[in-house]
């Protein structure tokens, strides 16, 4: 049995990214892995995000919409001033400000919706985003991936499809903005000066505001949080918290794009697949109600 640390590839990429960009990464701490790991550079109070070199356009979009944000007064994690992404063979990294915990303070879904709220009026950049990719990378992943079985694979792949051809028609109806992609409270960060800033730009692009709320509306339909949490954050946000077919379609397009991750944290992390295959039996029998797992 291997008796490499979870990370070990990442932690390589990360010794190689750090020297091309003329940072320090001795000492250097895990503080998460999961589809990508995340370090802390106490030599540099900054953090290093590893991920799969595929992500690349991607990630170069993130960097370049966080900074010209967090130039416009938007509350975003800066990027640091160096090139990047770096390449290091099939991985990434980009670079950004530390900011230490402080103690006491929580996010809430209230937090998230100021946020967003200000985020979706907000004026375009002057950079080419792209429209949000409704189930993301899922189908690929799916395609490529050896962990599911040729059924699975197929399955999903379909409903990918399905998922995207709906989505086409409601989009043409709705409004669009800039569209973080993956709004959650645990991409709050609280600011040390006081309000919080949101984090993780992977997934920006442009797209129906409302994308951006089902993070928050699916938690109580697998999460197990209460409905009021749902009615708070609309509230907080400005928005009718009814409950119609619109919705219910950007929440399957969300529990399908969920997959994504997973898929690729399962080859490397029991809990990872183990949770892959809870979410995506459920999906396949129909299940809209079964208990799901955050990692």
């Amino acid at each position: 049995m291997s008796t490499q640390p979870v990370d070990a590839p990442y932690r390589t990429a990360l010794v190689d990214a750090c020297r091309q960009a003329g940072l320090d990464c001795d000492g250097a701490r895990l503080l998460r892995v999961h589809a990508n790991a995340i370090y802390h550079l106490p030599r540099e109070k900054a953090v290093a995000r590893v991920r799969n070199a595929s992500a690349l356009e991607r990630m170069r979009i993130a960097v370049q919409t966080a900074a010209w944000l967090a130039e416009q007064g938007f509350p975003t994690l800066r990027p640091l001033d160096v090139t990047q992404p770096v390449i290091v063979g099939a991985h990434l990294a980009t670079f950004w400000e530390y900011l230490p915990p402080v103690d006491g303070r929580s996010a809430d879904v209230t937090h998230l919706a100021g946020l967003l709220r200000v985020l979706h009026r907000h004026s375009l950049p002057p950079l080419p985003l792209p429209s949000i990719r409704p189930v993301g990378s899922t189908a690929a992943e799916a395609s490529a991936s050896a962990i599911l079985s040729g059924s699975e694979r197929d399955w999903l792949v379909a409903r990918c499809e399905e998922l995207e051809e709906g989505f086409a028609r409601l989009a043409a109806t709705l409004s669009w903005g800039i569209v973080h992609g993956d709004a959650h409270t645990n991409n709050l960060l609280p600011h040390p000066t006081g309000g919080w800033v949101l984090i993780d730009w992977d997934s920006v692009g442009v797209g129906p505001p409302a994308y951006d709320f089902m993070p928050i509306y699916l938690r109580p339909r697998r999460f197990g949080y209460p409905h009021s949490l749902w009615h708070d954050f609309c509230t907080a946000y400005g928005t009718d918290p009814v409950e119609d077919g619109d919705l219910n379609l950007l929440a399957q397009i969300r529990e399908v794009r969920s997959l994504s991750a997973f898929i690729r944290g399962a080859e490397h992390n029991p809990a990872a697949r183990a949770e892959l295959f809870n979410r995506l039996s459920s999906l396949m029998a129909g299940d809209s109600t079964r208990r799901w797992h955050a990692l």
